[in-house]
């Protein structure tokens, strides 16, 4: 890929356009500060007002030197005040830990950054001894190294491999010489994916960072086109993700020469047959499309895209909005747990009988009896209890299912703790504190904390693509915001995030509900969120500091889930910033369509020239990407919509995994009283929103 050419006028004007809108903003924070506003409270609030003013208004952007106090923005007066009010020293730093408040600097952006890039995500007993994560990996590495060598030295934002070797997974066998698009990206000069290790470890960076035209690493895209079901299925016993998908171990299905094991009641049940359940879960996993994942233990099949990490304002986080508390209005919850509760697969054997009825010994059993180190696998002989084998095997559970990992207070002990509305398996991801070779190590909560620091000082980079620098000029964009308005678009989606900031039920919504009911299992289940101060050392010490976690304004009461996602499940107001690296769309990227799959026909409208090009059949299950104004606009057609519903429900695969781009029926079409040229222009404003979106 060669560099793109910078225009040096282009640049200045972007620049001093940056400039006078970041003063703009400034001046009306330090007006709203100085009269004792929240800032927190004034961002929430001006997004009516912005969307009455200017659609194409910079988005405010996390201010330096400000605290983050559970998801509350305080300027440095207000939080001494808070410090003061609770009777602390306002001129030590640590006053502000004890109480829960974490100062915004770029000390702290820039270790969130580290971590972000360079930091390992799970456990190394879990994810690398049990599910193998790592081994399976390894069986491309010949492919990678010969693949990056080829680039001589260029980027790529999609490494494709030639296999050496037939490579089986599941029931599929790709031969030698099959080629593979693994979606891996590789910086100028690089000699290795970024966001994979060489030694099978892999960090954020690997589905949530791109490479940019200049062939630098483009922190908060989201990867769209990396191979997930091909990089997991490799794995030898990926089957220990089994509470990922609709599998029940003990369905008649699965027996075979399984091993038997005595339950939690003292009976002897007999375990699936370890290669007839790997290879049926290895086939389930090659039915995602590419830059999906499935990440929660609820036995339901709802994969879901990989979302961008543009942050700021964009509260609740996760799809549903479930991470709604705590520090950075949600985002650490959301941090805390892709390294806890999403990647540690052997921690939900806990709460395995109540959210999934499945007997906790047989969950570990499960778990491992086919794992990728031998020595972790159950005896043979006489039954056992796997729970007791395992800690035989590995008698240390912090230096094994627990590493980096400490109970939550109030959650109970472990194997035996319950969720909260801060940590989803009662654990928190937090590295022993003073290790100097572990750049997450810090007082409780502080990676998680750092890297939503990091996450929030991200924003769309600039759309310097032909076509919106041609609709810019043209006027599409200016005309776009006005029916962006006119369709009442800014009901839900306010200026300047593109965000009410709630959860809407998914009767309102009206897409597939996979998604919106992940959690609903735990909500029985929770306890008081609460957390240590900040400035507590890890190992927990026994009198350490409590903090409650507030959740006023966000749940009914402490222990239930957030207002929206009762009873049936919910989906958060997704912001519209940074579309254009965001394609397919809706909460399950159903609406998916490929480049050139449309054509504009003489009245104005658009129809389908190539069918194969539609919905996730078309694109990301054939690791092909979606094109972004090709599918905005089968989001607002509804004629097109119901072709790329059709490709989607045809194919089986996105069938199991309920993948269809269905639902979000606001359409903007001739049906609804709209022109083409309307559409177009909706579309292209929409593929605008970058940092500064009324500017190319």
């Amino acid at each position: 890929m060669k560099p793109s050419k910078i225009n040096p006028k282009t640049t200045i004007f972007r620049g001093l356009f940056a400039f006078k809108a970041r003063i703009i903003f400034l001046v009306f924070v330090f007006v709203m500060s100085f009269s004792g506003i929240l800032l927190s409270n004034w961002l929430m609030a001006s997004q009516a007002t912005f969307a009455n003013i200017n659609l194409l208004q910079p988005a405010p952007t996390q201010p330096l030197g400000y605290y983050d106090y559970f998801g509350q923005l305080l300027s440095p007066k207000q939080a001494a005040k808070l410090v003061q009010k609770q009777g602390l020293d306002p001129n030590d730093p640590v006053s502000y830990q004890k109480v829960g408040a974490v100062q915004i600097t770029s000390e702290l952006i820039s270790q969130g950054e580290d971590i972000f890039f360079n930091r390992k995500i799970g456990d190394t007993f879990g994810l690398q001894r049990v599910f193998g994560f790592g081994l399976g990996l390894e069986n491309l590495f010949p492919e990678i190294g010969i693949a990056i060598a080829q680039l001589q030295g260029q980027s790529t934002n999609n490494l494709e491999i030639t296999l050496l070797k037939n490579i089986t997974l599941g029931s599929r066998t790709f031969s030698q010489g099959t080629r593979i698009n693994t979606g891996l990206k590789v910086e100028a000069g690089g000699t290795f994916p970024l966001g994979l290790k060489s030694n099978g470890d892999i960090t954020c960076a690997i589905c949530h960072a791109v490479i940019d035209k200049n062939g630098k690493r483009l922190a908060g895209a989201p990867n769209g086109e990396i191979a997930t079901p091909i990089l997991i299925a490799l794995a030898q016993n990926t089957a220990a993700g089994f509470a990922r998908l609709k599998f029940n171990p003990l369905d008649p299905q699965f027996q075979g020469n399984g091993k038997t094991i005595i339950d939690s009641k003292g009976n002897l049940v007999q375990l699936p047959d370890p290669q007839k359940f790997e290879q049926a879960f290895d086939d389930a996993v090659m039915d995602v499309p590419f830059g999906h994942f499935e990440s929660t233990p609820d036995g339901i099949n709802n994969t879901t895209q990989i979302p961008n990490l543009f942050t700021f304002g964009n509260h609740p986080y996760g799809t549903a909005g479930e991470a709604a508390v705590g520090p950075f209005a949600g985002l650490s919850v959301l941090n805390n747990a892709v390294h806890s509760s999403e990647i540690n697969l052997l921690a939900a054997a806990q709460l395995s009988e109540q959210t999934l009825g499945i007997d906790p010994e047989v969950y570990i059993g499960t778990f491992l009896q086919n794992a990728a180190d031998p020595s972790l696998r159950l005896p043979s002989g006489s039954p056992v209890k796997p729970s007791e084998w395992l800690r035989q095997v590995a008698p240390n559970a912090t230096q094994a299912e627990l590493e980096d990992q400490v109970p939550a207070p109030g959650t109970g002990t472990y194997p035996n703790l319950q969720p909260s509305l801060f940590t989803f398996n009662g654990l928190v991801f937090s590295p022993n504190t003073g290790n100097p070779d572990d750049i997450a190590s810090g007082t409780f909560l502080f990676a998680n904390n750092a890297m939503s620091a990091f996450q929030n000082s991200l924003v769309p980079p600039a759309n310097q693509t032909p076509e919106n620098q041609q609709a810019l000029k043209s006027g599409s964009v200016v005309r776009g915001a006005k029916v962006f308005k006119q369709a009442g678009c800014a009901t839900c989606h306010i200026p300047p995030f593109f965000t009410d900031n709630k959860i809407h039920p998914v009767e309102e919504i009206g897409t597939n509900s996979a998604r919106a009911e992940s959690r609903l299992a735990l909500n029985n289940l929770l306890v008081p969120p609460q957390l240590y101060s900040f400035d507590t050392p890890v190992p927990i010490p026994t009198n350490a500091q409590v903090l409650d976690v507030p959740t006023r304004g966000i749940s009914i009461n402490p222990t239930t889930l957030p207002q929206g996602i009762l009873p049936n499940g919910g989906y958060k107001t997704t912001s519209l910033r940074g579309l254009f690296l965001s394609a397919p769309y809706l909460h399950d990227g159903g609406v998916a369509v490929r480049a050139g799959s449309l054509q504009a026909t003489p009245d104005g409208n658009f129809s389908v020239i190539d069918p194969t090009g539609l919905g996730l059949t078309g694109t990301l299950s054939q690791g092909i990407p979606a094109d972004a104004e090709s599918s905005l606009r089968a989001l607002f057609d509804r004629n097109l919509r119901a072709f790329v519903i059709g490709a989607n429900k045809a194919y089986p695969a996105l069938e199991r995994s309920n993948l269809d781009g269905t639902g979000h029926n606001f359409y903007i079409d001739q049906q609804a009283g709209y022109t083409p040229q309307q559409q177009t222009d909706l579309i292209n404003f929409l593929l605008a929103l970058d940092d500064i979106p009324g500017s190319f």
